[in-house]
């Protein structure tokens, strides 16, 4: 084995805030995510330079986040520390895993081999255990760590060309082989059509089932040796294709996709994107392309309290109970409410508010309304300064799906946002996604000054009749949007006892009185 000064193993560490990419210009490849006590751990590959037509990768890499926006670099994993030839360009993809209080790093010597390197901290320094390689030939590794009695270790390997993944158990000492390695069959259209180079597999487990993904593309089964049924694809749009390398992890009761993608083409230099990740009713893997489109440079972890939409599912954080399902109007929405449950929503810059000009607003859209219940919006923690609460009324039961709102405190700077939840009963109402706004309406009495009378008024039944067909909304006097259509009829029957804004291309703000 050979070994080398520390001086020389001590890489520059720095610090970057990321969005997406998640840290430009320094060639990330390959990303693998590991969560050990509350910090992220990101292992990577290095693409040398972006004007390189061939993979000139020389040395991994290994980055740590405990909010994943902020960034440093730990080490960097040397072929100085493991069996491959000191001036080597081949370090392919690698993984890592934990046991027995060591830490370990699988890397690829390209396609020639898989070893092992061990560390006593995941930040290292990573030294060879063997001297020699786990498995040859082939490349690109996964470790995965079973959630069994035994905690059962394994390695994926392999590509398409060289027949396929293959996966064995290790031993507890996670450094040799307990079985003999074990083809895996994929059984579906997705990875029959798949290019012969197709190699990165990713393999996690969820609620029984295995998931074992490639490319953007993935395959389920009830057993870890296979078979595996294709699925299909994991999500479309921003690089998400063969090439893109990637894998899963959880944080903070989070679901999180990263992979990567080449710069140029034709050129081997990469960079990494990472966004919310959820499954659906039915157990398939949604990434979220949605946030992506909106939010590309912003980067998870981090919020602008100017978005005209922040989904309730892109928390960073949240208590135990609540759990995401799918929502009828599309999308997602959280569910299993209790009270004092919460949701985190980190960073929410709060830079884009003016206080001084109008008065701020929170508004929520809540569905499947069962009994009334409150979102409190806090800062710092669950219970932290209080600046708003946003009740779900008795009147609003008989609704069904509706908008609630309530006018903000003041509040600077970039701050973490809490939605506290409270309620006399399990699962009030689900929440789908919230906003902030201005509330134009400065005054009920200024506003009805500018009013008239629809008639009848009051209503027969909740049914008003206009003198004239057009298009029309009505509002909350706090500004949120609670009904619209066109016609010379404006049902208002499912709506509670108060005060509602009527806005029509002739006629804005005229007070309706339930």
């Amino acid at each position: 084995m050979k070994h080398t000064l520390l001086l020389l193993l001590i890489s520059i560490t720095f610090t970057a805030q990321a969005g997406n990419p998640l840290i430009k210009d320094i060639g990330m490849s390959d990303p693998h995510i590991r969560v050990y006590k509350d910090t992220v751990y990101l292992f990577t590959g290095h693409d040398d330079h972006p004007d390189d037509k061939l993979w000139v990768m020389k040395d991994w890499r290994v980055f740590s986040s405990t909010d994943l926006v902020n960034w440093k670099q730990e080490t960097t994993i040397s072929t100085k520390d493991n069996y491959m030839p000191d001036n080597s360009k081949d370090c392919w993809a690698g993984d890592a895993a934990t046991r027995n209080g060591k830490y370990y790093f699988y890397f690829s010597d390209q396609k020639r081999s898989i070893g092992v390197m061990v560390a006593d901290s995941p930040g290292g320094h990573y030294i060879d255990a063997l001297g020699k390689p786990l498995v040859s030939p082939m490349h690109d590794p996964t470790a995965f760590i079973d959630d069994d009695e035994n905690k059962t270790p394994y390695i994926v390997y392999g590509d398409k060309a060289g027949g396929g993944y293959r996966v064995a158990r290790l031993n507890e000492d996670m450094i040799s082989l307990a079985e003999t390695t074990k083809p895996i069959q994929i059984i579906g259209e997705e990875w029959e059509s798949a290019p012969k180079f197709m190699d990165k597999n990713y393999l996690f487990k969820h609620k029984g089932t295995y998931y074992l993904s490639w490319g953007r593309d993935y395959a389920t089964s009830t057993n870890i040796y296979g078979p595996y049924t294709c699925v299909g694809a994991m999500g479309n749009g921003h690089k998400l294709d063969q090439f893109a390398h990637g894998s899963f992890f959880w944080y903070h009761g989070q679901f999180y996709h990263i992979w990567t993608y080449y710069l140029r083409s034709g050129f081997k230099y990469r960079e990494c994107i990472m966004t919310y990740c959820h499954f659906d009713n039915q157990g398939n893997i949604v990434t979220d392309m949605n946030f992506l489109d909106k939010h590309f440079a912003r980067g998870v972890g981090q919020y602008e309290s100017s978005w005209p939409k922040i989904e309730a599912e892109w928390y960073y954080g949240k208590s135990e109970a609540l759990t995401k399902q799918d929502a009828a109007e599309g999308g997602f929405e959280i569910t299993n409410i209790e009270n004092g449950s919460w949701l985190k929503f980190s960073n929410m810059d709060f830079k884009n508010i003016d206080f001084e000009s109008k008065r701020r607003t929170f508004q929520a859209r809540v569905t499947q309304i069962k009994s009334p219940g409150t979102i409190e919006i806090r800062l710092d923690s669950p219970t932290g300064s209080l600046i708003g609460t946003a009740a779900v009324k008795a009147d609003d039961v008989l609704n069904g799906n509706t908008s609630i709102s309530c006018h903000l405190n003041e509040v600077e700077g970039k701050r973490d946002l809490y939605l506290s939840f409270t309620s006399e009963v399990q699962s009030p109402f689900n929440l789908n996604y919230f906003s902030f706004g201005s509330d134009e309406a400065t005054s009920v009495d200024e506003m009805a000054e500018k009013s008239f009378s629809i008639f009848p008024n009051p209503s027969h039944n909740g049914v008003f009749y206009l003198n004239e067909a057009h298009k029309w909304n009505v509002f909350y006097t706090s500004g949120v949007q609670v009904a619209r259509g066109q016609g010379t009829v404006v049902d208002l029957s499912g709506f509670g006892t108060g005060l509602y804004l009527f806005r029509s291309a002739t006629h804005r703000n005229k007070l309706i009185v339930r």
